[in-house]
C-alpha cells in the first residue's frame, strides 16, 4: 500500500461490516472467532500483587472472574472487528464497572488539527507529543434501535479501553484480523455451494422416455404448464414428439476435497491459527505435527497477552479498580500486580511433569517458575497443600519407608 496508514483507517469499517457477516453466517469465520476468543481468554486469569497482598488479589480475581463475559467480548471484537472499545466508569458505591460499546461509537468522522500542536484522527484524540489524551466517543451505536443523532463526547483516555493491534506506524484504529482473508472466505463459501448444487443434481436421477409416433403416451402431446418437464428422483419424463435432450460433460471434480482442505489452510495461515484447531480435522496430522503446530500457536497467544492483552485491557482495569478502593478507605497504596492465565490442557501431562521434576532437581527451574507457567500461584499451591489432609499412597513397587528417604 502507497499510503498504509490513510488505507487502513479508510478500510476498517468496510473490512469489519464483512467481517462480522462472514463470523454470524460462514462455520469457517466462525470457528476461527471462536478459538481466537477461547484461546486469548479462556478465563480469568489470577492475580499476583507485589506486596503479597491476598484479600486484594483474590478481590480483583473475583472482579475479572464476574467480568469474564464481557471481556471475552471485546477480545471478540477485537478479531472480528479490529478493535475493542469500552467505558470505564463506576457505580454509586464506588466499585468498578466495565461497559463494552460497539467500536463504530468511536466516530470515525472526526479528523482534523486542534489547538497546541494537537489533532483528532479518527475519532482519536492526540497532543502535540502524540500521547493519545481522548476519545470522541458517540452515545449510541449507529445500528442500535433508537440511537440518538448527538454529537460525539470527548472522554479522557484513562476512561476508556481501546484494545488493538498496531500493524503500521502511525495506526490509530484496528482493522479485522480476518481482512487477509475475506476473500478467500468468500471463494471458499462459493466453491462448497457449488458442489453442494452439483450433487443435489446428480441425486436426481431419472430417465426420458422418446415417443416417434406421440401416440403411445399421452404426455407427449401436452401443452404448456402441462408439458413443462422436471427432474425428480426416480421420475420417468416422456419428451414430446421431436425432442431429445442432453447433458452437458460436467467437469470432473475428484480434487475437490483436497481443493477444501488447501483452501481452507490457507485461510488458517492467514490468520495464524492452526488448521486442526479451526476445522476439527486431524486426519493428516500426527503426534509431532500437532503439538508442533500447537507450540506455535502458544507462543503468538502469550506473545499477545503480553503486548495487547494485559497492558491495554487488564492493567486499565487494575489501575482503576485499586484507584477506587484507595478513594474509598479500603487500600494505602497501589501495588504493582502479574496475572497469570489458566494453564492450556496438557498432551501428555505424565511427560511434563517428569520433565519439570528433572528440571527441578537439576537446578535448571525453580518451583515457582513450574508453577506460574501452568498459571498457578505459588503461595495458593503452598497454603492447599499445607491445608490438605489427604495422605498419597505408596507407588506399586515402593514402600512408605522408601518413599519418606
Amino acid at each position: 500500500m502507497s499510503a498504509p496508514v490513510a488505507q487502513t483507517h479508510a478500510a476498517a469499517h468496510l473490512a469489519g461490516s464483512r467481517a462480522y457477516f462472514a463470523v454470524g453466517s460462514t462455520p469457517m469465520a466462525a470457528s476461527l472467532a471462536a478459538v481466537y476468543t477461547d484461546a486469548l481468554f479462556p478465563d480469568a486469569p489470577s492475580v499476583k500483587l507485589a506486596n503479597s497482598n491476598r484479600n486484594a488479589e483474590q478481590a480483583f480475581a473475583n472482579w475479572l472472574a464476574a467480568n469474564t463475559a464481557a471481556l471475552r467480548t471485546l477480545v471478540r471484537s477485537q478479531f472480528v472487528n479490529g478493535e475493542g472499545l469500552a467505558h470505564m466508569r463506576f457505580t454509586r458505591r464506588g466499585e468498578l464497572r466495565l461497559l463494552v460499546l460497539n467500536n463504530e461509537q468511536l466516530d470515525r468522522s472526526i479528523s482534523r488539527d486542534i489547538e497546541n500542536g494537537g489533532r483528532i484522527i479518527a475519532g482519536v484524540e492526540l497532543d502535540a507529543a502524540d500521547n493519545v489524551v481522548a476519545y470522541h466517543v458517540l452515545p449510541d451505536a449507529v445500528d442500535q434501535p433508537f440511537a440518538t443523532i448527538a454529537p460525539a463526547r470527548r472522554i479522557p483516555a484513562d476512561d476508556i479501553i481501546h484494545f488493538f493491534e498496531q500493524k503500521v506506524a502511525g495506526q490509530r484504529r484496528g482493522i479485522s484480523e480476518l481482512a487477509p482473508v475475506l476473500t478467500r472466505l468468500h471463494e471458499l463459501e462459493k466453491l462448497q455451494d457449488a458442489l453442494l448444487a452439483r450433487a443435489n443434481t446428480a441425486a436426481l436421477f431419472g430417465g426420458f422416455i422418446t415417443d416417434a409416433t406421440g401416440n403411445a403416451f399421452g404426455d407427449a402431446t401436452a401443452r404448456p404448464p402441462e408439458a413443462d418437464l422436471s427432474l425428480e428422483p426416480g421420475a420417468l419424463r416422456v419428451l414430446p414428439v421431436g425432442t431429445d435432450i442432453r447433458f452437458p460433460t460436467m467437469p470432473d471434480t475428484a480434487d475437490a476435497p483436497g481443493l477444501l482442505k488447501a483452501m481452507q489452510r490457507d485461510i488458517c495461515a492467514g490468520v495464524g491459527i492452526p488448521y486442526a484447531l479451526a476445522t476439527g480435522d486431524l486426519s493428516d496430522s500426527n503426534y509431532s505435527s500437532s503439538k508442533l503446530g500447537l507450540e506455535a500457536f502458544k507462543r503468538r497467544v502469550k506473545a499477545t497477552r503480553a503486548s495487547l492483552l494485559i497492558p491495554l485491557v487488564i492493567e486499565p482495569l487494575y489501575r482503576r479498580w485499586a484507584l477506587l478502593r484507595l478513594l474509598n478507605g479500603q487500600a494505602t497504596a497501589i501495588s504493582d500486580a502479574t496475572f497469570l492465565f489458566p494453564d492450556w490442557a496438557s498432551i501428555e501431562p505424565k511427560k511434563e511433569a517428569e520433565a519439570d521434576v528433572i528440571l527441578l532437581n537439576a537446578g535448571l527451574r525453580s518451583r515457582a517458575e513450574i508453577i506460574s507457567s501452568r498459571g498457578r500461584d505459588i503461595q495458593d499451591v503452598d497454603a492447599e497443600i499445607a491445608a490438605d489432609t489427604f495422605v498419597p499412597k505408596a507407588q506399586p513397587g515402593q514402600t512408605q519407608e522408601t518413599e519418606n528417604a
